[in-house]
């Protein structure tokens, strides 16, 4: 067991001799509690962002899409403005706990990183109807061209 333990002890030297950071193990993995890149805390700004506005958007313009037609009810997840409405408030909750609780996404538990992959689930189901309708306009408009061709 004692030779297991040193190889791996320099290994661990060798890596931060090759410019690894501190937290970095030898299987390449993060340690527990250690700060994680920008990059995803960044995109997890965004998702908490984008469920705000779905919150705003579900809450002033939700039943105008449920109504008016089969298009527009994919935004809504087929009609559901209120079911989108609270699955966007409640990601948009957990995110923002999760920020307070993680200094801005910048550290991290296992039980913090559970919550943050639950928080997202939720909000990309959330945000699912939006991105489709947006994608379907845009695809009509390129198959279609122009809807109103004299203006």
């Amino acid at each position: 067991m004692s030779i297991t333990r040193a190889s791996s002890l320099n290994r661990r030297r060798d890596l931060r001799a090759a410019g690894a950071p501190d937290n970095q193990r030898h299987d390449g993995l993060i340690q527990v509690g250690a700060r994680m890149a920008s990059r995803p805390s960044m995109s997890l700004w965004f998702v908490m962002a984008a469920d705000l506005a779905t919150v705003i958007w579900m809450h002033t313009v939700g039943s105008w899409l449920d109504r008016t037609s089969k298009f527009t009810a994919t935004a809504t997840l087929g009609g559901h403005h209120i079911v989108v409405l609270v699955l966007a408030a409640i990601g948009f909750a957990i995110l923002a706990t999760l920020a307070i609780l993680t200094d801005g996404f910048t550290r991290s538990t296992p039980r913090l990183s559970l919550a943050r992959n639950v928080a997202c689930i939720i909000s990309v189901v959330a945000l699912t109807g939006l991105l489709a309708l947006i994608l379907a306009g845009l695809l009509s408009r390129i198959l279609f061209g122009r809807l109103r061709p004299g203006i």
